[in-house]
């Protein structure tokens, strides 16, 4: 039976909202509880995404009980796109924001599900904002501590995440050089969502070890993980900014150490790897073929985060959309498990 989704461009289970947010302003997509309401969780989509790549997971998730907030972070859609500050494309400035849309929503806790950039951004903002952050799921996303060395995304490639090479071209601007009209958005998209050149050399036009082959951009074929009205989507929400706001997520490295430094060292709290960084009820689903987040980087998080649950699905990085009902199964499993029952249980003490 396929899995239940939202349609592009106009379902009526969602509706396009914005909020001002610390200077900002956000796009995000509402979804009302179709059942009795357990509470609100945030979704927050990684690169190149939008909060539409919930799509599956929203009908889902209201089926559950949970009014859904799916943001578009900033750099993407209708959100707001600074140019050339870094800054404001970091887990901090994206952690205050999606708190101050929480205040301004009145809710005092919010379960908190991430993919890709996504991930990471919710396991800090859970960090940051720990009374707020009732719960927390990443799918393809590992745990990566907080640091007291900054080590650039250079080295890092060089000495322990080969995977990580395509971050270098992502960084370097040559996307934006080579991805600018409409067609070649279009184009990027589909290589980067798994999309093949033409014959007679069909291969991946991106892969994790050099990034886009920008000489083969323009004979890249359909990816199958959109269909063509999703696809019709996603280029006219790219095209509102063109991609160098997404791309900035590639270039806060060095920002994102001094915000950490300041919050968690400096301020004499211990580093991550002396205690537990992350109290809240975790999920990690590892997407057992995803290149750039591979399973050997997610070996160590149960030290650092010891409510944790680990599930696997066979799947590449768009776990999402390959394997729907499976992620959408263990999220459920979980959320059952353990963060709705655990809610039961309060409720029965408190009544005791």
């Amino acid at each position: 039976m396929p899995v239940d989704k939202i349609k592009v461009p106009h379902d009526p289970r969602i509706s396009l909202r914005s909020a001002h947010l610390n200077g900002t302003t956000y796009g995000y997509l509402y979804s009302p509880a179709s059942t009795a309401k357990r509470g609100t969780i945030f979704l927050v989509h990684g690169f190149p995404d939008l909060s539409m790549g919930w799509r599956y997971q929203i009908p889902f998730l209201t089926s559950l009980g949970l009014d859904v907030v799916a943001v578009d972070c900033i750099g993407y859609g209708r959100t707001d796109a600074p140019p050339f500050k870094t800054q404001d494309y970091t887990y901090r400035r994206a952690a205050d924001d999606l708190a101050e849309l929480a205040r301004q929503l009145g809710l005092s806790q919010i379960i908190l599900g991430g993919h890709d950039w996504g991930g990471a951004i919710v396991y800090r903002v859970a960090q940051y904002y720990p009374t707020l952050i009732q719960a927390v799921f990443s799918i393809c996303t590992p745990y990566f501590a907080p640091s007291d060395k900054y080590e650039p995304l250079g080295i890092l490639v060089q000495k322990r995440l080969p995977n990580f090479a395509y971050q270098l071209q992502f960084a370097s601007g040559q996307i934006e050089e080579a991805v600018q009209s409409a067609a070649e958005i279009r184009q990027f998209l589909n290589a980067m969502y798994g999309g093949r050149s033409a014959a007679p050399d069909p291969k991946p036009v991106f892969d994790v070890d050099r990034g886009i082959d920008v000489a083969r951009l323009s004979r890249v074929g359909k990816t199958k993980l959109l269909d063509d009205d999703e696809m019709d989507y996603y280029v006219a929400e790219y095209g509102r900014h063109g991609i160098h706001g997404p791309l900035n997520w590639y270039r806060n490295r060095e920002d994102n150490f001094m915000n950490e430094w300041r919050d968690f060292f400096r301020s004499g709290q211990k580093p991550a790897a002396q205690a537990p960084t992350i109290k809240q009820e975790v999920l990690f689903v590892l997407a057992t073929r995803d290149q750039a987040l591979k399973p050997f980087m997610a070996e160590r998080m149960g030290e650092r985060i010891p409510n944790l649950t680990r599930r696997e699905v066979s799947a590449s990085h768009w776990a999402l959309w390959e394997r729907p009902e499976e992620c959408n199964r263990l999220i459920g499993e979980w959320l059952h498990q353990k963060v709705f029952d655990k809610d039961s249980d309060r409720s029965r003490e408190n009544k005791l």
